[in-house]
């Protein structure tokens, strides 16, 4: 006599992965983010891995267009798409569309709220003589922003449908997780200003994540700073801003550490960030 099991394998949870210079893409933290007194954004971000490493690989870019920018109420559309390559063979590309919605309260307290509604996919790509698979599911996130004076604080449900796939055989959830960050900045001189914030991304099945930056610009032109994710990497970030008329570019290096890592092998990783902005 035989039996008929179904045979299934376990499920794995999958999160995007995090920019060590987290700020630059915060549009990636909360869809309710609005690029300060803004009309365009344009931003682009790269992450690879080093030595042995470096087919691992994460990209992303956005683009931001916010309506009425001049005025207390308006809103923006935000396309972005990101892409993480776990070596020559996974992928694992998302494309969203993102509103926003900002008010002012008053002349120095603003809140904001926004969605974004995309697509999540994994995608095998091997050998003919190994197993391939490709699965693509919906996926959406929400949030909610305030901000008094120079004070910002948020919250945002990421990956919120808890969407399932099954490339292969091993399904693959896009678990829910949940952000909360603050970020401040404060003049210290005429033209020393400190940036600083902090994001911690709560992981159903994993250790939590927790980052804590600060950042000393000079003239709003350059800066330099670190990120310390806690028992994972710390981060060093040089950036210049080039302001031409209306518009500012942004470049910025960064190099992540395997410092305070539990790790017990050398796990670095550099990062290229690039902005475009037209106020």
């Amino acid at each position: 006599m035989l039996f008929y099991l179904p045979v299934t394998g376990q499920n794995t949870a999958v999160y995007p992965d995090q920019f060590g210079a987290y700020f630059n893409n915060m549009h990636l933290v909360t869809p309710s983010y609005f690029p300060k007194d803004v009309k365009v954004n344009l931003s682009l971000s790269y992450k690879s891995r080093t030595g042995a490493l470096n087919k691992i690989s994460t990209f992303n870019v956005a683009f931001t267009r916010v309506f009425n920018h001049t005025k207390p109420t308006n809103h923006l559309i935000r396309i972005y798409f990101y892409n993480e390559k776990d070596g020559p063979y996974i992928h694992r590309p998302r494309a969203y569309i993102n509103y926003g919605y900002k008010i002012a309260l008053s002349k120095q307290v603003n809140i904001a709220a926004g969605a974004a509604f995309g697509f999540a996919q994994t995608a095998f790509t091997a050998p003919s003589s190994t197993a391939n698979g490709n699965s693509i599911s919906p996926d959406a996130s929400i949030g909610l922003s305030l901000q008094v004076k120079n004070f910002e604080a948020g919250f945002s449900v990421c990956q919120l449908l808890n969407s399932e796939v099954n490339p292969v055989v091993a399904p693959i959830i896009y678990r829910r997780y949940y952000n909360t960050y603050l970020s401040y900045h404060a003049d210290l001189s005429p033209f020393i200003k400190l940036k600083s914030g902090m994001l911690w991304r709560a992981l159903p099945t994993y250790d939590d994540d927790l980052n804590i930056y600060s950042m000393l610009e000079y003239k709003e032109t350059i800066s330099f700073g670190g990120c310390y994710r806690y028992n994972k990497n710390f981060s060093f970030v040089v950036s210049t801003n080039i302001h031409i008329g209306k518009e500012s570019i942004l470049l910025s290096f960064v190099y992540n550490t395997p410092f305070f890592t539990k790790l017990p092998a050398w796990t670095d990783s550099v990062e290229l960030n690039g902005g475009y902005n037209f106020y």
